[in-house]
């Protein structure tokens, strides 16, 4: 987000990212992230936009929203 903040001369009072989580176990696990930004005051809601959507492609939340797959190989 700094990267693209900077990219788009987008100052940021603060860069500050709380992540928690919540695992519920079940048959299947359900596991909800909740991730709180806090980019300080002084954007328009222009930039608000574009770093929202910057948050939102991260590679870490395609990885974690997409579909995982484990393949377990056994060697003889």
């Amino acid at each position: 987000m700094a990267a693209v903040a900077a990219n788009k001369q987008i100052h940021l009072e603060k860069l500050e990212v709380r992540v928690s989580l919540r695992i519920e176990e079940g048959n299947l696990w359900n596991t909800d992230f909740d991730i709180d930004l806090d980019l300080g005051g002084g954007l328009d809601p222009r930039q608000r936009t574009i770093l929202s959507r910057c948050a939102g492609m991260c590679e870490v939340s395609k990885l974690l929203t997409g579909t995982i797959r484990f393949n377990y190989h056994f060697s003889a």
